[in-house]
């Protein structure tokens, strides 16, 4: 080595000792970990792959979801000559819907006038008329055709090829009555129809009109004692809610065996959830709303615990009832194959968890309780002269 390689090597190493130490900084901030250190890969890989879901899941949400599918979908439909009101970004055929449903509000139908359509749903007549039949409109960015040919109607409904599925609930729907055994399908509904069938069987029917006599005269009774209790023996009754009364009495204890106290408790709860999930039911549904804590849902998360808790207290109370049989009512067979179920299994499938069987009363408690009331409700109005 020469001396001017000696003093070159010299001066570096000289130079070498006098830079201070520093640390390399990366342009991804996921590398970066604690003072300088680097991540392990595992963490950084686990973030890039949330980031890439998160990216994965916004485009199939804003674009395919609300802009592409709504899009191809008309397309389709109108070269097959089905057409309708135009679609809207995420709101559909909605802020038309709940227009015309404030226009028709208002309007008070006469006593014997049954022509109640145009008062409840006057989308449906008014886009027949100027888009014809069937039509399709948007419910939000989903899309629904509306038939009127009752022979297409029976053809769709009893069809075996599964190309006509049942529509996937709203969340506002299954909040009220429960994913039951009307919005189950394939094993679920018949595993859960198999066990509900029994109760209603024609000799338990038969069995069940004692009950609804007693609940009836019960009913009058008390009706007349109020007649009775006034100056000229005349009362001003309101029989939508008479009815609603009764129809909770009945099915309380036909169908549950319970108290007509904890069955009103239960009705006026779903009334309430259902008054509140009727109001947003044409808003626009924006993904994570429904998990902040408005006061709307912290209503509504009441509402629930508290329709599960009376729920509960039924089954409970009907559990302690006895040890060895827990009736053949539509409560007591959904009882027995849940037992069957903790201890061991019951053959041919026939069993269910008890957040199964809430749901399942939720939906007959609705269902027997709403429909059955604004039935009878609409017959007497019928025999009014």
């Amino acid at each position: 080595m020469n001396a001017t390689t000696a003093a070159s090597c010299s001066s570096h190493n000289s130079l070498c000792s006098n830079l201070k130490p520093f640390h390399t900084v990366s342009l991804f901030p996921c590398s970066v970990h604690g003072h300088g250190r680097p991540r392990a890969p595992g963490g950084s890989r686990a973030l890039c792959y949330r980031a890439v879901a998160a990216v994965a899941w916004l485009w199939d949400y804003t674009f395919l979801r609300l802009v592409w599918r709504p899009y191809a979908i008309g397309k389709e439909l109108r070269a097959q000559g089905i057409h309708g009101p135009p679609y809207k970004l995420a709101r559909g055929s909605n802020e038309d819907i709940k227009a015309m449903k404030e226009e028709t509000d208002g309007l008070a139908l006469d006593v014997h006038d049954h022509n109640y359509l145009p008062r409840i749903a006057p989308h449906y007549l008014r886009w027949r008329d100027q888009y014809g039949e069937p039509f399709l409109y948007w419910f939000g960015p989903k899309p629904r055709i509306c038939i009127f040919d009752y022979e297409l109607a029976r053809q769709i409904l009893s069809s075996k090829s599964g190309h006509f599925v049942k529509n996937d609930p709203p969340a506002t729907l299954l909040d009220v009555v429960g994913k039951g055994l009307a919005l189950l399908d394939g094993i679920d509904w018949v595993r859960h129809h198999r066990v509900i069938k029994p109760a209603f069987a024609m000799d338990k029917l038969k069995m069940m009109t004692t009950t609804m006599l007693a609940c009836a005269q019960s009913m009058i009774k008390e009706l007349e004692n109020q007649a009775c209790q006034n100056k000229n023996g005349e009362i001003e009754v309101d029989f939508n809610i008479q009815f609603r009364e009764l129809t909770a009495d009945v099915i309380s204890h036909a169908a549950f065996g319970s108290s007509y106290r904890l069955g009103k408790e239960i009705f006026q709860t779903q009334h309430d959830l259902m008054a509140i999930n009727l109001a947003s039911l044409l808003d626009v549904q924006i993904p994570g709303l429904k998990y902040l804590p408005t006061e709307q849902n912290r209503r509504k998360w009441m509402l629930e615990k508290k329709l599960r808790s009376s729920l509960l207290q039924i089954i409970q109370q009907r559990l302690a009832s006895t040890c060895r049989d827990n009736g053949n009512d539509l409560l007591g067979l959904m009882l027995e194959s849940c037992v069957a179920t903790e201890q061991g299994g019951k053959q041919g499938g026939l069993n269910m968890s008890i957040d199964e069987i809430i749901h399942e009363c939720r939906m007959f408690f609705f269902a027997g309780h709403d429909t059955t009331s604004s039935n009878m409700g609409s017959l007497s109005a019928q025999r009014i002269p």
